[in-house]
């Protein structure tokens, strides 16, 4: 995808108006008919649906990282499931992909990596992160297409809809789950999401004894235990960022291990 996105200048732009215009559709449809198939009911039983929907966000967080890789078998599910997915987070797979390639290729650049954590604070760093990924996809973009008048309006259309997506993604699932569900379902969903993702990045590039920020392999301790069982070996960053073919990147240590020295993928390149 960030081949397309830097041959084609309208390549983002003309999927964000696809999914707007469906979004648009099927929230009218929601209204219009006052279809109501997976609204709740208030019970004390409906509790047991927030651990469900906590587990729910990682498992498809998971999936939609390695939709973004291909990774998913056979590959026409990347799509389908990366889509999916994406709609859940209110992401876009197109966007996220050309942002998570720039991610692997320029790792923990300050300039070009769409979020490094440059020694933040994890709070700095999820408010930080969504403001420097436009920034860097944008910044790839003029290098690209160019900086004249056309493509500066072409840019700040494609994050005027990029919102405005998100926005009509978060009606839709508000619209279909009606206010209790959207309450006890989608929104821990989300947040185990949105939350799981960013300590994952964030805790995977952090300073090492030296002081020199590295990718990090994260285990042992029973909360990454327990994180990388519910995220296919998501903590496993070093090893996904040195073998991104693998849907569970602790598959991969074993390759890592016959290795004569493990590289090391610091942010001192770059100082």
């Amino acid at each position: 995808m960030l081949n397309k996105f830097s041959k084609d200048p309208n390549y983002l732009i003309r999927y964000f108006l696809l999914n707007l215009g469906i979004f648009t559709l099927l929230n009218f449809s929601l209204v219009y008919f006052e279809l109501s198939f997976l609204h709740f009911s208030w019970n004390l039983g409906l509790l047991l649906i927030i651990p469900i929907a906590l587990v729910l966000g990682l498992v498809s967080a998971t999936a939609f990282h390695n939709a973004s890789h291909g990774n998913i078998k056979p590959r026409i599910l990347n799509s389908l499931i990366g889509e999916l997915t994406a709609n859940l987070s209110l992401e876009d797979l197109r966007c996220f992909t050309v942002g998570h390639m720039l991610h692997h290729k320029h790792t923990d650049h300050p300039t070009l990596d769409p979020h490094p954590p440059q020694r933040m604070t994890f709070l700095q760093f999820i408010l930080n992160s969504r403001q420097s990924t436009i920034a860097v996809i944008s910044q790839f973009y003029f290098k690209k297409h160019g900086v004249a008048a056309a493509q500066k309006r072409n840019v700040k259309l494609q994050i005027g809809i990029y919102h405005l997506l998100s926005l009509s993604k978060l009606a839709f699932w508000f619209l279909l789950f009606g206010w209790l569900g959207f309450l006890l379902l989608y929104l821990p969903s989300f947040l185990s999401y949105f939350f799981g993702f960013a300590h994952l990045n964030y805790i995977s590039h952090q300073p090492d004894q030296s002081g020199e920020v590295t990718i990090h392999d994260r285990d042992g301790k029973l909360f990454y235990r327990l994180m990388n069982m519910l995220t296919a070996g998501g903590y496993y960053h070093k090893s996904h960022h040195l073998y991104p073919g693998f849907y569970n990147p602790s598959k991969a240590r074993p390759k890592i291990a016959v290795r004569k020295q493990l590289p090391k993928l610091r942010i001192a390149r770059y100082e």
